[in-house]
């Protein structure tokens, strides 16, 4: 029998400073700054709101000021923390793997991969906030090799209705069922799974008796080419933003990095410089897999620590920062 953990009481919380605690997520509203604005909550000439002005443009996506640890985390003085975020990448590495037109699409014109899968399952004409957030647990659910009872648990559905679900999806979306089906295969026969740039896991642990892939080595062989793809691209932007960002002379004492999580990359920007160092990052950053077409592109959030920052679209020509929204819809 396991041990139980024994919790000792401490004036100061054990917390992982390379990953804090992510604060619950809170919709909150967006206007145009004036001189009222809470500059905490001020980014680039729009506020963001609690409560729902009269001037409110919509609603942004960000993080729950209370209980909040990554608050503490702050840039220097007088910049942003900017953070830039491969977001959802492993969407764009298996729609290129599996080259399903559907979500090549998608992305190819900026599109919603959730929305998409969403509308594909269920049909534009039932397509709503809520069905979004179930396509999106499916997609990233079968990312990681999750299955029926996995999905039906996260989605508080029994485990017919998930795996109606997951059926749907692979029907509507025929060519990922066939690239994972592919997976499975190749890692059976021999005995090892690697991704376009050739690195290898080996599952030699994997296979039942019968040369059969255990239930696990499913799991992993749906996951490891993506999840260990995404692994080289975020190590290959990093050595670009050292060679071109971190170390150049042009932005010392400008331009500070601070840590990495994950997929995602934080850095400290003076204020007079940030559209231009996140279109440099940008720039840098965006990944393309050889003979595949949609590229690995990154997310930007900025604010003034790690625990507030909201999400900007940035147009590439004037380097405007323009917050991601949805606009209030017309009464």
């Amino acid at each position: 029998m396991a041990k139980r953990r024994v919790y000792e009481k401490k004036f100061f919380i054990d917390a992982n400073i390379q990953n804090p605690p992510r604060p619950k997520a809170r919709d909150w509203f967006v206007r145009k700054a004036d001189s009222n604005s809470i500059p905490e909550y001020t980014i680039e000439g729009w506020e963001f709101t609690l409560d729902r002005r009269e001037d409110s443009l919509g609603i942004a996506e960000g993080a729950d000021p209370q209980l909040n640890f990554r608050k503490a985390f702050l840039p220097e003085e007088g910049h942003y923390w900017v953070s830039r975020d491969f977001s959802g990448q492993e969407l764009r590495i298996l729609a290129n793997l599996s080259m399903e037109p559907v979500w090549i699409k998608t992305f190819l014109l900026g599109g919603d991969p959730h929305k998409a899968t969403a509308i594909a399952i269920w049909g534009e004409e039932n397509y709503s906030r809520v069905m979004r957030k179930k396509a999106k647990a499916i997609n990233f659910g079968l990312v990681y090799g999750k299955g029926a009872e996995g999905l039906a648990s996260e989605l508080n559905i029994s485990v017919k209705e998930a795996q109606n679900y997951i059926d749907t999806f692979f029907k509507k979306l025929p060519k990922i069922k066939k690239y994972l089906d592919n997976c499975v295969r190749f890692a059976t026969q021999n005995k090892e799974i690697s991704n376009i740039y050739g690195r290898k896991r080996r599952m030699h642990m994997q296979i039942s008796s019968w040369g059969t892939l255990l239930s696990a080595g499913k799991r992993k062989s749906y996951n490891f080419p993506v999840q260990s793809m995404g692994a080289e691209v975020i190590k290959l932007a990093l050595i670009k933003l050292y060679d071109s960002l971190i170390t150049s002379e042009k932005y010392t004492n400008s331009v500070y990095f601070i840590n990495t999580i994950h997929d995602e990359v934080n850095f400290s920007v003076e204020y007079s410089i940030v559209k231009e160092v996140a279109k440099v990052m940008g720039d840098l950053m965006v990944h393309h897999m050889p003979g595949y077409p949609v590229p690995i592109i990154t997310g930007l959030e900025i604010g003034h620590s790690m625990g507030l920052i909201w999400k900007f679209n940035q147009d590439p020509d004037t380097l405007e920062l323009t917050p991601i929204y949805e606009p209030f819809k017309e009464e």
